[in-house]
């Protein structure tokens, strides 16, 4: 089975990140290293997502987007972008002296089709719920609901959101999120479950495969705590899908049957800090 791992966040000070944003310095850093990257990988395809994933640990998804898009204009790569579904694009990129990508995209594009299936889709996210849900539950903080939206006589209806579950332990509770996606959690969905959990009086708990770490440092401040998986998790069945999208995309999925220990005993140990 494949680990799983954390990124840190508490010694992240709050001058690091500027109240304005002009043209990201990292931008340059990442082009760097995918010129590098798109060298050795010469005659192979990779679509966007799939990149960003690759390089998360050193850049937010979002400047390897950039930095993918200015090596295009620049003419180092190449793109294509391919239906998904509907309306739903997706687009590759190789190096430009490739010849030979339209076959290897057909193959790729297949499986990513696969596995954004709605039903395959609904079904990851339901099953990390589950996982998560029973981990928790079983290091004894109790359920005080699911797709909820209500704790301790107060009822959040600013909005039409919930949260995946509330937890209480200690007499402390939590509102759990739980995303299993390779893209990271809507920065203005964040901002209404932190909103949310202050109003409720309850300590957000996010569980999400990525993030970065100026979301775990919003959850932190919000005196909540940021679980950090790396590897997606596909419902019970889908092996053979999941070493498809190894072999093919080579990302991080797995179908665990529990969520490794180490991962709830951190957050566990967190928590009797919190009361102690």
């Amino acid at each position: 089975m494949i680990d799983y791992d954390f990124y840190g966040y508490e010694d992240i000070s709050e001058e690091e990140w500027p109240k304005s944003y002009p043209r990201d310095i990292k931008i340059d850093e990442a082009k760097e290293e995918l010129v590098k990257f798109f060298a050795e990988k010469s005659e192979t395809v990779f679509y966007m997502q799939q990149l960003e994933v690759f390089f998360e640990k050193q850049f937010f998804h979002w400047i390897t987007a950039k930095a993918v898009n200015e090596l295009i204009g620049d003419g180092f790569l190449k793109s294509e972008e391919v239906p998904l579904r509907g309306a739903t694009r997706v687009k590759f990129v190789f190096n430009k002296k490739y010849r030979y990508y339209k076959r290897q995209i057909e193959r790729n594009v297949k499986v990513v089709r696969e596995y954004s299936e709605p039903t395959i889709a609904m079904g990851c996210g339901r099953q990390a719920e589950v996982l998560f849900f029973n981990a928790l539950t079983n290091k004894d903080f109790l359920s005080r609901g699911q797709y909820i939206n209500a704790y301790n006589d107060k009822k959040w209806t600013e909005t039409n959101h919930d949260l995946d579950f509330i937890l209480e332990r200690d007499g402390i509770g939590y509102g759990a999120e739980v995303k299993n996606k390779f893209s990271y959690i809507d920065e203005d969905e964040l901002t209404i479950k932190l909103r949310m959990c202050g109003f409720l009086g309850i300590r957000p708990l996010f569980i999400m495969r990525g993030s970065p770490k100026w979301y775990n440092f919003r959850i932190w401040r919000a005196g909540g705590y940021a679980m950090i998986f790396e590897t997606q998790i596909y419902p019970f069945g889908q092996n053979k899908l999941v070493e498809r999208i190894r072999k093919t995309l080579n990302l991080p999925v797995d179908c665990p049957r529990a969520i490794p220990e180490g991962i709830i005993d951190r957050f566990l140990n967190w928590h009797k800090g919190k009361i102690n």
